[in-house]
């Protein structure tokens, strides 16, 4: 017992550069999305582009990223994480940087989705997650939180630093700004640090840099053939497209949302510090808590309490006390929901062929990302309010919320031995 809490507390003392590393860079994943509702009124003045029209980019999106995210995974599983995160974050950047060219052109808008849309599939979580999966074995669930919340860090600072940068260099120079400069950082800390030692038969890394391993083991877990039988899984994969599609429609639109209820703009950008702290809280709250007690009721009570935030919202009537409380709901929801479907997959699928199984949920996250935005977009278009979206939200939440009660007890899966590197 005295080894095994000795063990424990290692883990971060080896490890806490590598979650640092996967931290920030897994937080430049969330930029287009939390700044675009800033980005929306400069585009529509400029262009004369209606909602629906750019809501239109994350349906791009979902279209590249639903059917080629497995193979992106299975990319991650070749060839190992850092071999796919390093390029991802230049390219990721250098296309991000790329929308300061908008000419007017809906097509060109199209385009350069399309290619972020590719080049963002070397930054997705499956990307970030295998390392830090495999160096945190006692502290997994708090290490993964600790990691999602750079979203969260991300989605609070983003709508008031995209606020200042078009206020003093315009949206194209914001555009080239949060492209070059936020990659740029995070690359300073994955290149050295975001990297991993091999797994020896106990199902723990080598602590030590002393020699290679007596035996080649990788982490046991499900083949992608047999998660896709899996019930649990299965009920997974539903939960996940249903939550994340509202809450990708949600992320795209909450600051015109905050306008439509009477909030003024820079009093809407930073509402998003109240949801990114409320996000990073529940992330580290049920992180601690799934470590400790793993209890079966709080996947469900994470995917449902946007529902509650949203009835919240539709009550308020633009009182900014009641707005606030709503945002730190829908924060603390959204904000957990991520990690819970990360950790879930994590346990119940295991991490041998993580990137695979991950990959294809995924590809339902990509493509119920696109569904969400484009359907408030077009609600808002057709009725000029955002009420349809919310209440239609609200039931679409709970439903997410009991797919994922009740999942039972956790698989045990063993180390994998494999031929020796050589």
């Amino acid at each position: 017992m005295d080894q095994g809490k000795r063990a424990a507390p290692s883990e971060w003392k080896l490890h806490w550069p590598l979650l640092l590393a996967a931290t920030f860079g897994i937080s430049f994943g969330g930029i287009p999305t939390t700044s675009m509702g800033l980005f929306m009124l400069p585009l529509q003045e400029e262009f004369g582009w209606s909602r629906t029209t750019i809501s239109l980019s994350m349906t791009v999106f979902a279209f590249i990223v639903t059917p080629l995210t497995p193979f992106a995974g299975a990319l991650v599983d070749r060839f190992g994480a850092r071999a796919i995160a390093i390029p991802g974050l230049v390219l990721c950047g250098l296309a991000f940087s790329g929308f300061s060219l908008m000419n007017g052109t809906v097509a060109l808008w199209i385009g350069m989705w399309v290619i972020y849309g590719l080049f963002s599939l070397l930054i997705r979580t499956m990307v970030w997650n295998p390392p830090v999966a495999t160096a945190f074995v006692d502290n997994r669930g708090t290490a993964m939180a600790v990691m999602l919340s750079g979203m969260s860090v991300a989605s609070a600072v983003t709508p008031l630093l995209t606020h200042f940068l078009i206020a003093e260099l315009g949206w194209r120079g914001a555009y080239l700004a949060l492209g070059l400069g936020w990659p740029g950082l995070a690359l300073l800390l994955v290149i050295p640090f975001f990297k991993v030692r091999p797994v020896k038969a106990t199902g723990r890394e080598s602590d030590s840099g002393d020699g290679p391993p007596i035996a080649h083991f990788v982490p046991g877990g499900l083949t992608l053939k047999q998660s896709l039988r899996d019930t649990v899984m299965i009920r997974i994969a539903i939960a996940t497209f249903l939550a994340t599609g509202i809450g990708a429609g949600w992320g795209l639109h909450a600051i015109p949302v905050y306008r439509s209820l009477g909030i003024a703009e820079v009093t809407a950008a930073s509402l998003a510090l109240i949801a990114g702290t409320a996000g990073i809280l529940s992330r580290l709250i049920c992180g601690t808590i799934m470590d400790r007690f793993k209890a079966g009721w709080i996947p469900c009570l994470v995917l449902a309490t946007p529902a509650l935030a949203f009835t919240v919202l539709l009550l308020s009537g633009g009182a900014l006390p009641i707005v606030m409380v709503g945002v730190a709901l829908m924060g603390f929801g959204s904000g957990a929901t991520l990690y819970m479907i990360i950790y879930l997959t994590t346990q119940y699928g295991g991490l041998r062929h993580f990137g695979k199984i991950y990959g294809s949920i995924s590809a339902l996250v990509g493509l119920s990302s696109g569904i969400g935005p484009l359907a408030a977009g077009w609600i808002f278009d057709s009725t000029g309010s955002y009420e349809g979206f919310l209440l239609l939200s609200i039931p679409v939440f709970i439903v997410a919320g009991l797919l994922v009660l009740g999942l039972g007890p956790h698989p045990t899966f063993e180390p994998e031995q494999v031929s020796a590197p050589n």
